[in-house]
């Protein structure tokens, strides 16, 4: 599953919410957390201290890949003394989730996963999926009748 389907999926199930992925006490959280939730992912306490500038979307790279990480150019105007003109994708989501889809109103969920279809990797296709599992005999079995 593409982490821009999974936002879209996770929308049915959490409700939205700015300032973090996660809020089991509404069952709501942000895009990040309705792509883990779509994923199968539940939350739980940090099992260590975590740095200020990670809690917001930590552990998006264990969840969706290390291409998450990467830095690249937001595709929003704010103000570049206010957010940084690059940051890593998993950042953009979340500035782009709260500022934008949240606050300004001036984005949308479905234009957060366009937007990363451009960044994410390509889903595994058929041939590449099967050969992740051993070949054996075709066993057939026919019911008794």
């Amino acid at each position: 599953m593409r982490l821009s389907d999974a936002i879209l999926l996770g929308s049915a199930v959490l409700n939205p919410k700015a300032g973090g992925q996660h809020f089991s006490e509404s069952q709501s959280g942000c895009a990040l957390g309705m792509a883990a939730i779509a994923r199968g992912c539940t939350y739980g306490p940090a099992q260590q201290a975590v740095p200020l500038q990670e809690r917001r979307t930590l552990g998006t790279e264990d969840v969706w890949g290390e291409w998450v990480l990467q830095v690249v150019e937001r595709p929003c105007d704010c103000w570049r003394f206010r957010v940084p003109r690059k940051m890593r994708i998993k950042d953009i989501i979340a500035h782009l989730f709260d500022h934008h889809v949240m606050s300004k109103r001036n984005w949308t969920l479905g234009g957060i996963a366009i937007g990363l279809r451009g960044w994410e990797p390509k889903e595994a296709s058929v041939p590449e999926m099967a050969s992740l599992f051993p070949r054996g005999p075709l066993i057939v079995t026919q019911p008794d009748l």
